[in-house]
């Protein structure tokens, strides 16, 4: 079985894994090189779990944002591969999230990737309280409520629709249809 289709069937595997999977689908994926770059995203962040979850929430929000930062990209392929966004520091705010929640995972943190109709938030709860890292960078602010946390085979369920749409726009119905077909295998309902 191949490795995103090995993947979607079973339980619900890392984000990175299932995303990085995702982009090997289409294209040649340095898969240690971004395994690489996350666990060096993550580095800063050890010490965090079991502690402030305000602090853990600034700290995954200054790697998105600083030094050098990532930028929010809503239009390219490229920004919804993991490792791409891994690369040029830009991806579609999705992937950003995901990017939040494998680092924080790595440095032993409890993150989830969320979403609103606002956008893509990483998020850490401790029952009482929720601290939100906005993935999306625009500044909009989520309606708690409206809060939807998203598994890995959630998260490239929206990937593979975003990929469908968007080499339907630029007519490479063979690709559109590989994802659509990648999307059939994910074990939602």
């Amino acid at each position: 079985m191949e490795g995103f289709t090995r993947l979607a069937c079973g339980g619900c595997p890392p984000v990175a894994d299932l995303l990085l999977a995702l982009a090997a689908e289409f294209r040649d994926v340095d898969t240690a090189a971004a395994d690489a770059r996350l666990d060096e995203l993550a580095l800063p962040l050890f010490g965090l779990a079991g502690g402030d979850l305000r602090t853990a929430a600034a700290r995954l929000a200054s790697m998105l944002d600083t030094d050098p930062g990532f930028d929010a990209d809503r239009s390219s392929v490229a920004g919804l591969w993991l490792d791409s966004a891994l690369e040029s520091r830009a991806g579609h705010p999705l992937v950003l999230a995901a990017i939040a929640c494998e680092v924080g995972r790595r440095a032993g943190l409890d993150v989830h990737v969320l979403s609103a109709p606002t956008g893509w938030y990483a998020g850490l709860g401790d029952g009482d309280r929720l601290w939100l890292v906005d993935a999306t960078m625009d500044g909009s602010q989520a309606d708690p409520w409206s809060l939807r946390r998203h598994c890995a085979h959630e998260l490239a369920f929206a990937a593979l629709l975003g990929l469908s749409e968007r080499y339907e726009r630029v007519g490479d119905s063979w690709r559109a249809g590989r994802a659509a077909l990648l999307r059939s295998r994910l074990p939602l309902r």
